[in-house]
C-alpha cells in the first residue's frame, strides 16, 4: 500500500511512470532510494521494462532476492512479464484472481481480462470491488484510473464521472497525486468545452516539455494525446504540426494503431478523405482487430443495408 509518507521520495518516479516515461523510469539507480522505497521502484522499473516490449526476468529475480518476504508482489509481476514476453501464463496466474487484494494485483489482472479475453465488463467489476473497500487501500490510486480508462472505453461518461467524484472523496494526500491529475485530464478532455479540453490539452503539453528527447515511445505518446485534443479544439495548424512531430520521430511501436485511426479523424475534417483508403490498410497491417476498423465496418454495412432497402428495382 503506498503511505502518503512517501510521496516524497518516490514523488518524481511516481511522475514519470503513470506518465509514460518509461526510459527514465528504468534508469534509475535503486541505491538512490530508502530501503522502504525500492519495492515500489522495482515494480515501476519492472513495469517499465514490459511497457517497452522488453524482457524483466532479469531484474525481477534480483527483486526476489532482495525482497524475499514479498512473494505475492513478484508473482504477479512474473506472470505479467512471461505474458508479454512469452505469450504464456503457464501458471494461469491471472485466471485464478477473484478477487485483487492489493493494488499492483488488481491493475495487472484487469489489465489481462482486457488484454487476453477482451472482457471489459468483468476487469471493471473486478477494479469496482477493489476500490470498494477504500477504507482499506485509501492510497492505492491506480485502480481509480484504470477504472475511468475503461468506462471511457464503453464511452459510459457518466459512470467515469462517478469514480472521479469518488477519487474527490479520498485523504487529501491522495488528490495531490500525478493518478489524480491524470485521471482529472481525461475527464476534463471527454466533458467538452474549450476551457475543459484547454486545462487537459495544457497538462499533457507542459509533459512535453519535460525532456523527453530521448525517450521516443514516451514523446509519441503525449503528442498522440495533444493530436486528439487539438482536434477536439479544431485547432486544425496545431494538429498538423504535431503529425508532422510524430512523422520526425519514425516511431513504429505500441500506440501506431490508434494515432493511425485519429489520423484518419484528421483526414476526414481536412481533406475531404482523400487518403483514408490508404490509412485503413496502414490501419489494418498494424491492428487487424482495432475497434475503429469494426465501427468502420459496421457503418459502411448499416449504410449498404439502407442503400437496398430503397433502392429502385
Amino acid at each position: 500500500m503506498n503511505d502518503i509518507s512517501d510521496s516524497g521520495e518516490l514523488f518524481t518516479i511516481r511522475n514519470q511512470f503513470y506518465t509514460g516515461q518509461h526510459s527514465k523510469v528504468v534508469a534509475y539507480d535503486l541505491d538512490l532510494f530508502s530501503p522502504e522505497a525500492q519495492l515500489k521502484v522495482l515494480e515501476f522499473q519492472v513495469r517499465s521494462i514490459v511497457a517497452r516490449d522488453d524482457d524483466a526476468s532479469l531484474l525481477i529475480e534480483q527483486g526476489k532476492s532482495s525482497f524475499p518476504d514479498q512473494e505475492e508482489v513478484f508473482s504477479v509481476l512474473q506472470a505479467w512479464n512471461d505474458l508479454a514476453t512469452f505469450g504464456t501464463d503457464e501458471l494461469t496466474y491471472f485466471d485464478d484472481i477473484a478477487e485483487a487484494t492489493f493494488e499492483t494485483q488488481a491493475v495487472l489482472t484487469a489489465l489481462y481480462l482486457v488484454k487476453y479475453h477482451k472482457d471489459v465488463d468483468l476487469a471493471i467489476a473486478l477494479l469496482t470491488r477493489f476500490t470498494a473497500r477504500a477504507s482499506e487501500n485509501a492510497f492505492e490510486l491506480e485502480p481509480y484510473l484504470l477504472l475511468v480508462q475503461l468506462y471511457l472505453f464503453k464511452e459510459n461518461f457518466a459512470e467515469a464521472n462517478k469514480v472521479y467524484l469518488k477519487f474527490q472523496k479520498l485523504p487529501f494526500g491522495a488528490r495531490d497525486d500525478i493518478v489524480y491529475h491524470v485521471l482529472e485530464s481525461w475527464i476534463n478532455s471527454v466533458k467538452g468545452q474549450s476551457d475543459n479540453i484547454s486545462n487537459a490539452y495544457y497538462f499533457y503539453d507542459e509533459l512535453l516539455s519535460s525532456d523527453l528527447d530521448d525517450d521516443v515511445q514516451s514523446k509519441f505518446r503525449v503528442l498522440s494525446v495533444l493530436f486528439v485534443m487539438t482536434l477536439q479544439l479544431k485547432h486544425i495548424p496545431e494538429a498538423q504540426e504535431i503529425l508532422d512531430q510524430v512523422a520526425a520521430l519514425d516511431y513504429k511501436g505500441a500506440g501506431t494503431a490508434d494515432m493511425l485511426a485519429n489520423r484518419i479523424t484528421y483526414e476526414y475534417l481536412t481533406n475531404d478523405g482523400a487518403n483514408v483508403v490508404a490509412l485503413l490498410r496502414e490501419l489494418a497491417a498494424a491492428d487487424a482487430e482495432h475497434q475503429f476498423l469494426a465501427d468502420f465496418k459496421e457503418k459502411n454495412e448499416r449504410f449498404d443495408a439502407i442503400v437496398e432497402k430503397y433502392q429502385v428495382v
